[in-house]
C-alpha cells in the first residue's frame, strides 16, 4: 500500500481552502467507509467530533469550554480560532498548528495517508517514510461515564464533561492509531484513524 507525506506552512486563508475543498468526500461510499472525525484545540475550549464530509466547513459540530455547557457552532468559526487539530479517518489525517511566531499566519499542515486528500497544495515528502516499518495500535481515551450523567463522558483529573462521537452506549472507548517506526522501535509519525468502543455488557 502506497503512503503518503504531505507538509507545508499556509496561510490562514489558504488553509481553510484546503479544509473546505479536501477530495476525501469523493474517495469511496458513505456506508463503506467509518466516518470522518475532527479534533480542535484552542484557547477558549475543544472539540471532538464527527465530521461531515459534506458540508465541511459549512457543516455544524460540539464546542466545548471550562465551565461552561457545550454549545453547536459552525465548523469554519472553530477551526479559524484553533491551535492545532487533526481531520481524520481510515484513510488519513490532516494535522495542523498555528504557530503565529513563525509569521503573522502560519498554519504548519501535514498529511499522512494512504489516499491523496490535500493534491498539489502540501508539499510530496513521502519518501521520509521509506525507511520506516508501519505498524497499527490503539489506545484507550480519557474519561469515564458515571450513573448521574451516563452520556457524558468525565474527566476528573481536569475537569471536563463532553461526549464522544460514538454511537451507543461504550463502556470504553479507543482511538486506532497507524504508527511508522524505524529499526529500533521509536515511532517517527503516527495518525489517528478511528474510533472505537466497547460496549457495556
Amino acid at each position: 500500500m502506497t503512503m503518503l507525506l504531505k507538509a507545508s506552512d499556509l496561510t490562514q486563508e489558504k488553509f481553510l481552502d484546503l479544509i473546505q475543498n479536501l477530495t476525501l468526500k469523493d474517495v469511496v461510499p458513505d456506508e463503506e467507509i467509518s466516518p470522518y472525525y475532527i479534533w480542535i484545540q484552542a484557547a477558549d475550549g475543544w472539540a471532538l467530533d464527527k465530521w461531515n464530509r459534506e458540508s465541511g466547513l459549512e457543516s455544524k459540530i460540539r464546542w466545548y469550554s471550562a465551565g461552561r455547557e457545550s454549545m453547536i457552532v459552525p465548523s469554519r468559526d472553530c477551526v479559524r480560532k484553533s491551535t492545532s487539530g487533526r481531520l481524520f479517518g481510515p484513510d488519513g489525517e490532516l494535522r495542523w498548528r498555528n504557530i503565529p511566531m513563525l509569521a503573522p499566519s502560519c498554519w504548519r499542515t501535514v498529511f499522512l495517508g494512504n489516499v491523496d486528500w490535500v493534491g498539489e497544495v502540501l508539499e510530496d515528502s513521502s519518501d521520509c517514510l521509506s525507511h520506516l516499518q508501519s505498524h497499527q495500535d490503539s489506545f484507550f481515551l480519557w474519561g469515564q461515564l458515571t450513573e448521574t450523567a451516563p452520556d457524558e463522558w468525565i474527566e476528573l483529573r481536569i475537569p471536563h464533561r463532553f461526549q464522544y462521537p460514538i454511537d451507543g452506549k461504550p463502556n470504553r472507548v479507543k482511538v486506532i492509531t497507524q504508527q511508522w517506526r524505524d529499526d529500533t522501535g521509536e515511532p517517527h509519525f503516527v495518525r489517528l484513524c478511528n474510533l472505537e468502543s466497547e460496549e457495556k455488557d
